[in-house]
């Protein structure tokens, strides 16, 4: 397990609530059809990010090799622009020159004592997509309205046996898509497989 941090995530924004508890729109939004249009991802929200990535990728290749020119990354966090619509994406890079992780989204920087060759680095060289797991939670039975956890979004990462994530179940090494769902008055936690979509969630024993 990591002995610091495996991704350091910003709480969003405390956004205005209507009286059913969802967020209320950003201010001069009227088109509820659009992604974050509220300040908060939803699960439909996921059918079209795909257009993001690239774009997305770049700008955070871009910050992290910029701290350190070794940087590998860890991790990536799709979430929602501060007040405004779309997406954005953030990454968390590990340095072994410095022993550390790096967060784009706050530029905070975290040390670490665990062996640099057990942190697996997240590899995007052959493209990425988050279409998969908007079909994998719609077939899963989730309400594509769902709400994901306003610290969250979607968290990508590999999970290997020396640096896991995701439920003990979950095959190893896999690259997982996590997010936080708040659905009829809880929260539910799932790891989507990459390789095939499989959702995994801990048992509730």
């Amino acid at each position: 397990m990591l002995s610091s941090i495996v991704a350091v995530l910003l709480p969003a924004p405390v956004m205005a609530q209507t009286d059913e508890g969802t967020p209320a729109p950003l201010a001069g939004e009227s088109d509820t059809g659009l992604s974050c249009f509220d300040g908060r991802l939803r699960i439909r929200d996921l059918e079209h990010a795909d257009p993001s990535i690239p774009e997305g990728l770049a700008r955070v290749y871009e910050v992290g090799t910029a701290w350190e020119s070794d940087a590998k990354l860890f991790a990536l966090r799709l979430g929602c622009p501060l007040l405004e619509t779309g997406y954005q994406w953030e990454g968390t890079f590990f340095s072994k020159s410095a022993q550390a992780f790096f967060s784009t989204d706050t530029n905070e920087i975290r040390a670490t004592n665990d062996d640099p060759n057990s942190i697996p680095i997240l590899d995007t060289s052959k493209g990425m997509e988050v279409l998969f797991v908007y079909l994998s939670l719609v077939r899963g039975g989730f309400d594509e309205d769902a709400l994901l956890g306003a610290g969250g979004g979607v968290t990508i990462r590999p999970s290997t046996e020396a640096q896991p994530f995701g439920p003990p179940a979950a095959p190893k090494p896999e690259v997982y898509f996590h997010v936080s769902i708040q659905q009829r008055g809880e929260v539910v936690d799932v790891w989507i497989a990459s390789q095939d979509g499989t959702i995994y969630q801990y048992n509730s024993d």
